[in-house]
C-alpha cells in the first residue's frame, strides 16, 4: 500500500509540476504577473511568498493550478499594474504561448523520461522468440486484462501460437475485437480476454506487451534524446488516435480515474524502475493531449477563444467566457466522479 501511494503522489506531482510549470515559465518570460504556483488543490498545508508569487502545497494530491494575475474573465481586463502585467492585457499570442505551455511541457517531461530510460536500461538489441511475455505496458490493453510479465501465450482465439511473431501476427489481425488469449502462468492454464487496439484507422490491434529481451545495447546520452524524442512523437500520434477511438466509443476499454492511475503506478514501480519512467511518460503524453481537446476549462478550450478573438480581431466578453468555462469544469468534475466510481466498482467495493 505504502509503495502504490508513494508512486502515485511521484507520478501524479510529477506530471502537474511539469505542466503547470510550462504555464509559469512563459508567463514569467512574458512579463505576467503570477499570485499563486499551487502543488494539490483544496486547503493549504504549507506556502511561502518569493517575490509577488505564492508557492503552496494542498491537501489534496489531485492537480495543482498556476494563478495568473487578471486570468479570472470575471475581474474583467485591466491595464498593467503593480509587478507583473494582467493576463488579459497581454497580446493574443503571448496568452495563446502561456496557455499551450502546459501540455507542451508535458510531451517535454516525456522526451526526458524516455531519455533517463534509455541511458539506465540501453536499448533492446535482441528479443527471444518465445511466446513468453517480457514486458507489459503499463496502462495498455494488455495491463488492464491482467496479464503479467512472464506468461506464456499458448493460443490466440483457440489457435495456437508457437512464436512471438506468429503471436503479433494473431493479435494484430483482430483491431477492436475481443480475442481470447490460453496461457500458462506458473504451471497454472488460464484464459484472458482483451481487445487490440488499432494505433491509425485501419491499422494492426496492439494489445500492449512485449518480448523478452536477451541483450541490450548502452546509448550515448545525445543519441537517447534523439531516440526519446522520435519515440515520443510516434506516441503522441498513436495515444491521439486512441483517446479518440475510446472517446468516440468505436473501441471498447475501461477509462482510469486518479484511484486506477494510482494501481498502475503501484504495479509499475513493483515491476522497476523502468516500468515506472515508461507508466509515467505514458500518462504524461495522455495528459498534454488530454489538455490540448478543444473543450470549455481545459487548455484547448482557451486556445479555442483565443483563436476566435483573433480572428474576430476584438476580446470575447470575459463574463461568458468565464461562465462557458466554469460549465465546462463542473461538467470535467462529475465525470471525474463517475470515472472514479467505476475504478471503485473494479474493485468490488460496491
Amino acid at each position: 500500500m505504502a509503495l502504490t501511494v508513494g508512486a502515485f503522489v511521484f507520478v501524479l506531482g510529477l506530471l502537474v509540476v511539469a505542466h503547470e510549470l510550462g504555464h509559469f515559465l512563459v508567463a514569467k518570460l512574458a512579463g505576467i504577473g503570477v499570485e499563486e504556483f499551487a502543488l494539490g488543490m483544496g486547503p493549504r498545508l504549507w506556502s511561502f511568498r518569493l517575490g509577488e508569487t505564492l508557492y503552496s502545497l494542498r491537501a489534496l494530491p489531485l492537480g495543482g493550478f498556476c494563478r495568473l494575475k487578471g486570468e479570472n474573465p470575471y475581474e474583467g481586463r485591466r491595464s498593467p499594474s503593480g509587478s507583473g502585467a494582467d493576463f488579459y492585457s497581454a497580446s493574443v499570442g503571448v496568452r495563446t504561448a502561456v496557455v499551450a505551455a502546459g501540455p507542451l511541457m508535458n510531451f517535454l517531461l516525456a522526451v526526458l523520461l524516455f531519455t533517463t530510460f534509455f541511458l539506465l536500461f540501453g536499448l533492446t538489441s535482441q528479443v527471444s522468440p518465445e511466446t513468453v511475455i517480457g514486458e507489459v505496458v503499463p496502462g495498455g490493453p494488455a495491463a488492464e486484462a491482467g496479464l503479467l510479465p512472464g506468461d506464456r501465450v499458448l493460443a490466440v482465439n483457440g489457435q495456437a501460437v508457437h512464436t512471438w511473431e506468429e503471436l503479433a501476427r494473431q493479435i494484430n489481425a483482430h483491431p477492436g475485437e475481443e480475442i481470447v488469449l490460453s496461457l500458462l502462468r506458473s504451471g497454472r492454464r488460464l484464459e484472458v480476454r482483451v481487445v487490440p487496439r488499432p494505433e491509425r484507422p485501419g491499422g494492426p490491434g496492439f494489445i500492449g506487451i512485449a518480448p523478452q529481451v536477451t541483450s541490450t545495447v548502452r546509448v550515448k546520452p545525445l543519441e537517447a534524446f534523439w531516440i526519446a524524442l522520435a519515440h515520443t512523437g510516434h506516441l503522441i500520434g498513436s495515444l491521439f488516435w486512441g483517446m479518440i477511438q475510446l472517446l468516440t466509443g468505436q473501441i471498447q476499454g475501461p477509462l482510469t480515474g486518479p484511484i486506477g492511475i494510482a494501481r498502475m503506478a503501484g504495479k509499475a514501480a513493483r515491476f522497476g524502475l523502468d516500468s515506472l519512467l515508461n507508466l509515467t511518460a505514458i500518462i504524461s503524453i495522455q495528459l498534454g493531449i488530454l489538455n490540448l481537446f478543444p473543450l470549455p476549462a481545459l487548455d484547448g478550450g482557451r486556445l479555442v477563444f483565443l483563436g476566435l478573438e483573433a480572428a474576430r480581431g476584438r476580446p470575447i466578453n470575459p463574463e461568458k467566457e468565464g461562465f462557458i468555462h466554469f460549465i465546462g469544469f463542473a461538467l470535467l468534475m462529475l465525470f471525474l466522479l463517475a470515472i472514479t466510481f467505476q475504478d471503485l466498482r473494479r474493485l468490488n467495493l460496491f
